[in-house]
């Protein structure tokens, strides 16, 4: 099968600075040029395959279960060149970029770029993960004049300047008398500097007639507030039940069964 291509040629692939891979009409591969190996070594727990004389005379679908079916829809559609984005072993996800070349002897062979951009995607997913951590709601509670930030996931103080930037916003546009900010969903604290931030918080929004409540105050969350011999000017609670009934008897009103 190495016949179908010339030493020219191959010469002419294996310059090429991409994850190549060359097949013959029936899908079978023929070539894989240099820049492959780094692949191939990420390829070998799924293939069991440990160089590229491995990959020769093997059909492409191997490469590709189960999705391999759409990709043959797309060789059968014969629009070349095309470009799908494919998972492979439902591991490792790839660009490719497929292209229909015939060489000198009129034989016809595809040309497979393939760009593994697994790593790119986990940081990307990593990413959309962090937006979704450092977001801070702020929600309508009963009162019409208390509002709730609940708090999520890793504390820093970067974060916290977010948190007060939004909380001033919000507060302001909504006139809210209080603000109850929860930190029982918070998993990390892993700035020293905590206790004075939201020492700051407090008095910026008293500034602009907002009172802050802290609920969901861990143990050691408190014992980190009083290792650093901070002093937080508002009301804490451990929890927001706690802090809503706070909030409600402030306004005059009192909660009871029904």
């Amino acid at each position: 099968m190495d016949s179908i291509l010339d030493q020219s040629q191959m010469t002419l692939l294996n310059a090429i600075g991409e994850n190549l891979f060359v097949c013959d009409e029936n899908y079978q591969i023929i070539m894989l040029n240099d820049n492959t190996n780094q692949l191939i070594n990420r390829l070998k727990p799924y293939t069991g395959l440990a160089n590229k004389d491995d990959y020769i005379g093997r059909s492409l679908w191997e490469l590709y279960p189960p999705e391999g079916n759409g990709l043959k829809e797309a060789f059968k559609a014969g629009h070349f060149p095309f470009e799908a984005r494919v998972s492979l072993f439902q591991k490792l996800i790839t660009e490719i970029t497929i292209n229909k070349w015939q060489t000198d002897s009129g034989q016809e062979i595809y040309i497979i770029i393939l760009k593994d951009i697994t790593h790119y995607e986990e940081e990307l997913h990593k990413g959309y993960a962090l937006l979704e951590e450092l977001y801070a709601p702020v929600i309508q509670t009963i009162l019409d004049n208390t509002f709730l930030m609940p708090i999520t996931g890793t504390l820093t103080k970067e974060r916290l300047d977010k948190i007060m930037e939004m909380a001033l916003f919000e507060s302001a546009k909504r006139q809210a008398d209080y603000l109850i900010i929860d930190f029982t969903g918070m998993t990390v604290l892993n700035d020293d500097n905590i206790a004075m931030e939201l020492e700051t918080i407090c008095r910026s929004l008293n500034l602009i007639g907002t009172t802050v409540i802290y609920s969901g105050l861990t143990a050691n969350f408190v014992k980190q507030i009083i290792g650093q011999g901070a002093s937080i000017p508002t009301e804490t609670f451990a929890s927001f039940r706690q802090a809503i009934r706070y909030a409600c008897k402030k306004n005059g009103y009192k909660l009871v069964h029904i």
